[in-house]
């Protein structure tokens, strides 16, 4: 049987994987599907119109008879399997930046939401999971500052930064040159621990905008309604990187259990280094500068919200969900992509993002359980196939949460965590069950004068008038 299942998984897996990248193959370059904030923008865009596959998008619909034989495999062939597909799939082919323009990128973003509206927000900065929930319940499209790309090299040890360095080198300067303006900087993300895989075969190229493009300009006056505000995300997050050159950079590692200190003694290049704005969550301070410029000139009132870690996004988009009268006695923890606010604004029940599934977030997730007790404890957890050394197992999830509550397991089967190839199917199942059995109507929704008074709980008193 198992031959069997070895030969079926050989002959049609590539086919699996081959179909997303042929089907793209004449389309302009957009961020990667998976990453992130790519993420963000689907779900918030998903929040506001009701459409959309979660997930699921960056998946072709004939993948999952396929994915479910891998699953039959023992986990080191399932991650075998997913690596080789992940060889053939992730990532454009490096000619294809020759004609590319790092503005398409906002472009691209703004397409997502409908125009025509008038948004009582929008939302705009860095991204992260606790930004979705909150521009879902804000109701508000999410404009985002960092988009990650993918181009393929030829295949490296993931352990050499060198050859990953001198890959990226190359690619940045491409994009910089080839680019119309200077609005931008390019990280070149090397994370050998958590993206092991993926960087034998791929060079992650993540575009951070310093100005605010014509795009979002032109999104923001046509879409804001008179009366509206924009919602400034602006997370100072910070990670030692790499200078490569005018407004090119490298960073090795990123947010999880791991210091960075770790990562740079041991993957080594002759650069400076220089702290700065964290390539997948820190917003860079010229963005967030541009917008409160922009909105200055256009008498647009900012609301901004300011963290210095993703962390904080989390808790505040937690106590909107209360705010906005979500159900108390229940609770979601979702993780890194995997998550989906159609669902809790339509049934109420809260989130609480975690940024991974590593030991810092299991850590994040005890502080804030201290105490509480939830009637229903739902858990949707990425499994990154990574098998990093910081990755928490489902052991040790199930132990934290299940005294705190009935749980409820989404997404992993824990007989298959953290390499399960049909998380992403259960995961899309379960919310889409999640929504017919709980739905409420209408969906919650936050006010901007309940954020204001989230952020500034205590506001100072206004002067007292001057005695005659």
């Amino acid at each position: 049987m198992k031959r069997k299942t070895g030969l079926l998984v050989t002959i049609f897996l590539p086919l699996a994987f081959f179909i997303p990248f042929v089907s793209a193959a004449g389309a302009g370059i957009t961020p990667v599907c998976f990453d992130s904030g790519t993420r963000v923008v689907r779900e918030v865009a998903a929040a506001l119109t009701g459409r959309g596959e979660s997930i699921l998008e960056c998946y072709p619909p004939v993948s999952k008879p396929f994915l479910w034989l891998l699953h039959l495999l023992p986990e080191n062939l399932r991650i075998a399997g997913i690596e080789w597909g992940s060889s053939v799939s992730v990532g454009v082919p490096p000619g294809r930046l020759a004609e590319f323009d790092a503005m398409s990128l906002p472009q691209w973003c703004r397409s997502q939401y409908p125009d025509g509206r008038e948004y009582k927000a929008i939302v705009i900065g860095s991204p992260n999971g606790g930004v979705a929930h909150l521009a879902a319940l804000l109701h508000a499209p999410f404009l985002t500052a960092s988009f990650l790309l993918a181009v393929r090299h030829p295949t490296i040890d993931p352990e050499d930064i060198d050859a990953y360095y001198a890959a990226g080198e190359r690619l940045a300067a491409e994009i910089l040159a080839g680019s119309k303006r200077t609005g931008f900087e390019v990280i070149n993300h090397y994370d050998p621990l958590h993206d092991r895989a993926l960087i034998k075969y791929v060079n992650f190229l993540r575009i951070k905008l310093l100005k605010l493009p014509q795009a979002y300009q032109d999104f923001i006056l046509q879409n804001l309604a008179p009366d509206g505000k924009i919602v400034l995300i602006d997370c100072s997050y910070q990670w030692p990187q790499y200078i490569v050159g005018e407004r090119s950079y490298l960073q090795v590692g990123g947010l999880g259990a791991i210091p960075a200190g770790e990562y740079l003694n041991r993957f080594v290049l002759d650069l400076p280094v220089e702290e700065r704005r964290e390539s997948e969550w820190g917003c860079p301070p010229e963005f967030a500068c541009a917008v409160k410029d922009f909105a200055k000139r256009h008498g647009i009132d900012v609301i901004e919200v300011s963290y210095d870690h993703p962390q904080g996004y989390s808790l505040l988009s937690y106590r909107a969900y209360l705010a906005a009268g979500a159900r108390k006695q229940e609770i979601m923890f979702d993780c890194f992509n995997y998550q989906n606010p159609l669902t809790n604004i339509q049934t109420g029940i809260p989130a609480l993002w975690l940024p991974f599934n590593t030991e810092d977030s299991l850590a994040f997730a005890r502080s804030f359980l201290s105490g509480k007790r939830f009637e229903r404890i739902y858990l949707a957890l990425l499994p990154s196939f990574a098998g990093s050394p910081d990755t928490a197992s489902i052991g040790e999830w199930e132990k934290l949460l299940s005294p705190h509550g009935d749980l409820t397991i989404i997404d992993v089967d824990p007989h298959t965590f953290p390499a399960d190839p049909l998380a992403p199917f259960r995961f899309v199942a379960g919310m889409k069950r999640l929504r017919e059995e709980r739905h409420r109507s209408p969906s919650i929704e936050l006010s901007l004068a309940t954020l204001a008074a989230l952020l500034h709980p205590n506001p100072p008193p206004a002067p007292s008038a001057p005695r005659p």
